[in-house]
């Protein structure tokens, strides 16, 4: 069997509140991605969906339980540690694509290699190329922000999360602002990224298509997840409006 390259067992997340009270979002957490494998994972607004994932992308502590990374235990790892880590094993897409409105596709890509660990420029070209073929942006990276639609824009973002070749890809919502086709050719696009980088990719969602496209879908319930179920029409719909 693989080794897991993400795997976290009994996480949890306590927030102190007003009035020195206490509140769980997250009670025993236990989630073993592997390469090349995709995870889905749903749950009502407010579940914790989105502090799963900062925990998994070492963006928030962790108040109990262990989380390891390619093997190694990554749990108590200090902030200049986790920084670290991020910047050579993480790849991140969130639904805003926050571009540099004045740079093109192919400068927005090759950002995260000029800083960090160096990489020389014939490497930069090399990878910044390849990602933006991978996901079908080749013909497109002299081109701004502004000059490429919502769907070319997200494409983008993935590049630059791929450009370091990451080990681990997060995605939150990353299709929430984009209509049913582009929203799957990002899917396609992210899925395809896993499967030849044989990264680990875990992507909160509310859409029952992107849920749908992943390897396995967990339902995050009472802050535990619940293995291989579907979107709940009440996950994605708030006041009649998307959540």
């Amino acid at each position: 069997m693989t080794a897991p390259i993400i795997e976290a067992t009994g996480l949890r997340r306590r927030v102190t509140l007003p009035g020195r009270r206490s509140l769980e979002i997250l009670r025993g957490v236990d989630l073993s991605v592997g390469p090349g494998e995709s995870v889905a994972v749903v749950g009502r607004s407010g579940s914790g969906k989105t502090t799963l994932l900062a925990m998994l992308g070492l963006l928030t502590p962790i108040s109990e339980g262990r989380l390891t990374l390619l093997g190694q235990d990554v749990s108590d790892a200090g902030d200049r540690r986790r920084a670290r880590l991020r910047n050579r094993h993480l790849g991140f897409v969130f639904q805003s694509y926050s571009l540099v409105r004045h740079l093109n596709a192919y400068r927005n890509v090759e950002l995260p290699l000029r800083y960090g660990l160096p990489v020389g420029r014939r490497e930069r070209r090399r990878r910044v190329t390849e990602v933006l073929d991978l996901v079908q942006l080749g013909d497109r990276a002299r081109s701004r922000p502004r000059h490429l639609s919502g769907g070319e824009q997200q494409r983008v973002a993935i590049a630059r999360a791929l450009v370091r070749q990451p080990d681990v890809l997060l995605a939150d919502e990353p299709t929430g602002a984009l209509d049913v086709d582009t929203a799957g050719q990002v899917l396609d696009a992210l899925r395809e990224a896993a499967r030849q980088r044989r990264c680990a990719l875990v992507v909160v969602t509310h859409d029952p298509q992107i849920a749908a496209g992943m390897s396995r879908v967990v339902r995050l319930e009472d802050g535990r997840l619940v293995e291989g179920t579907a979107v709940d029409p009440a996950d994605r719909l708030v006041g009649g409006r998307r959540a």
